[in-house]
């Protein structure tokens, strides 16, 4: 296998929550110049109705379970074929939809499932591994005529994004779904969003919507990155170095209020509007046109605009009209008691303040959580926003945030929805150009000490062989706030097994959202995963390992030294469980 640095071509895939593709550029192409957008291939695809810079985030999977059929709108528009069609595949097949975000705030174990849309369950990593293995295959076979030899040399850079807020059990998920789609291990790396985000507006010329004046990087430039995607919006703060080098000043935040959100709300007004049984059967026995109602409402809402008072006009599906009458013995629009919403046979017609409305709880979450932010002074003095992500194109998430900030300066980027995707080509090509990160969590091992009296909690005593020990200590290896640099092993702490026949050490990482914990089962305390490492030593008098820990990369990194003869080895951490559904 290639080494790492010996790639020609860095491949990006961003698998969103609602919308998906990939990008590439060669090597030597980028050496030349580094800050030629242009020369970063993405695919465009077919949407049925124009050409997307990206494509939905479904998939249709055949009965076997394994084999993947179509993806994006493809995907969409045969599985709602099927529903018109009543096709024997509709209940046979699996079609999942906006899956993504299964991931997020959640504990991730091996055996997890997700249902498709008309209740079959297949292995969440089954599906995932689908997605990416369609993404990139897609990308190899489309750019593959230039590619055949690096492909087979195995000379090529992976990059996959994942939201910074996630865990690092939703990361080894998405890197083990990558390997198991085809993507060799050693050939892969993981982007966290905002940064690469910041990545692609820190290399080229960003304009500000309002003014065009253009923005520069650099040395000493902080500014704050709100990357709202489909599902999340992550936050961070970075800092221009003199090298051209980005420094994370602030810990990665942010929290489930992207466009899905507004979405959200829009099921929640139809399903009010005319019954949750009625709605829950329009689903499930209307698809293509339930299917057709949301994108018509995504086209609405990306036009939504704060100072537009037209009326919002909508297809209303007659198989939903339909279904109504069926079950109340009336038509919907006699039905209607909601002011500012009328309906006839075809055609919903919404007030502006309705369609609006839809957007107040994602806005109002992101108003309470940039409040909080700036509310301790740490961002005092840093007076430029940037907006990226396909929900930041929306005039009203814009619009509200400056009014929210009204005395800084906001840049949304040409491309802000392929941000993420092209910094992550960016990211690739120079994986060092993000050169600190803020630890979000306190970190460290759960171990045993010596009991000391009046020191410890009685309730953590514990005799083993002649020793009262401690058990459940945190033994902190970094510190919630503390800024890490890239690929800088932190402090070494050294253990010994508590058996001297004993060949390997086992660990277990914890985080914890206070600074200095004192106890693994303390509040805020939270197990992340095992640590497995090898005693290289054979002697009995003094098997000490060495443990280091890396935090500056997107993911943790484990060093484990043996005392007495001095090798080195790295280790894995494990952070999904391997039995809980």
């Amino acid at each position: 296998m290639a080494q790492f640095d010996d790639y020609v071509v860095v491949a990006a895939i961003d698998l969103g929550t609602t919308f998906s593709s990939w990008a590439c550029s060669f090597r030597h192409e980028y050496k030349k110049n580094p800050k030629d957008i242009k020369a970063i291939i993405c695919r465009a695809w077919n949407s049925g109705e124009n050409i997307s810079e990206k494509a939905s985030t479904a998939i249709l999977v055949k009965e076997d379970g394994q084999t993947l059929d179509s993806f994006g709108y493809d995907a969409e528009n045969k599985y709602a074929q099927f529903a018109e069609d009543e096709a024997e595949e509709l209940h046979t097949w699996y079609y999942f939809w906006r899956f993504k975000m299964l991931l997020y705030n959640r504990k991730i174990s091996s055996k997890m499932t997700l249902e498709s849309v008309n209740g079959k369950v297949l292995p969440a990593l089954k599906v995932f591994a689908l997605a990416i293995g369609y993404l990139k295959n897609d990308l190899l076979e489309e750019v593959g005529t230039k590619m055949v030899d690096i492909i087979e040399a195995g000379r090529i850079r992976w990059v996959l994004t994942v939201p910074a807020i996630w865990d690092e059990s939703a990361k080894q998920f998405m890197r083990e779904a990558a390997v198991e789609a085809g993507i060799p291990n050693d050939q892969l790396t993981l982007a966290l969003e905002p940064e690469v985000a910041s990545l692609y507006c820190n290399t080229i010329p960003v304009e500000i919507t309002v003014g065009g004046d253009v923005l520069p990087f650099h040395g000493g430039t902080k500014y704050i990155i709100i990357d709202a995607g489909g599902g999340t919006i992550d936050i961070t703060v970075h800092e221009v170095i003199g090298d051209g080098t980005l420094n994370e000043i602030c810990r990665p935040n942010g929290g489930n209020w992207g466009g899905t959100a507004v979405d959200k709300a829009f099921e929640i007004f139809m399903r009010e509007l005319v019954g949750s049984s009625v709605y829950d059967e329009f689903k499930k026995t209307d698809l293509d046109d339930y299917l057709s109602m949301l994108r018509d409402f995504e086209r609405k809402k990306r036009n939504t605009e704060p100072d537009k008072n037209q009326t919002v006009t909508m297809r209303l599906p007659q198989s939903l009209n339909k279904l109504f009458n069926e079950n109340a013995h009336a038509n919907l629009s006699g039905s209607i008691q909601v002011k500012g919403v009328k309906a006839t046979s075809d055609k919903l017609r919404l007030d502006p303040d309705i369609m609006k409305g839809f957007f107040k709880v994602a806005l109002e979450e992101l108003g309470e959580h940039l409040k909080s932010l700036f509310g301790d002074g740490s961002l005092d003095g840093i007076d430029t926003i940037l907006l990226v992500g396909g929900f930041s194109e929306s005039k009203m998430l814009q619009t509200y945030v400056k009014n929210m900030l009204p005395n800084k300066r906001f840049i949304v980027p040409s491309e802000a929805g392929l941000a993420v995707l092209k910094g992550a080509v960016l990211f690739g090509h120079n994986p060092s150009a993000i050169g600190h990160r803020i630890c979000r969590f306190t970190y460290g091992v759960k171990t045993s000490v010596t009991f000391v009296t009046g020191k410890h909690r009685e309730d953590k005593r514990k005799k083993v062989g002649n020793e009262d020990l401690c058990v459940d200590i945190f033994d902190i290896h970094v510190h919630k706030g503390q800024s890490v640099k890239l690929n800088e092993k932190q402090a070494p702490i050294q253990y010994k097994p508590q058996k001297r026949e004993q060949n390997t050490i086992g660990f277990e990482l914890y985080s914890s959202t206070d600074c200095i914990p004192v106890y693994v089962t303390d509040d805020g305390c939270r197990k992340l995963g095992k640590i497995t490492v090898n005693v290289l030593g054979q002697t009995k008098d003094d098997n000490t390992v060495e443990v280091s820990l890396m935090f500056g990369g997107t993911e943790i990194q484990v060093e484990a030294r043996d005392k007495k003869t001095g090798k080195s080895t790295n280790t894995k951490i494990d952070f999904i469980d391997k039995n809980e559904l």
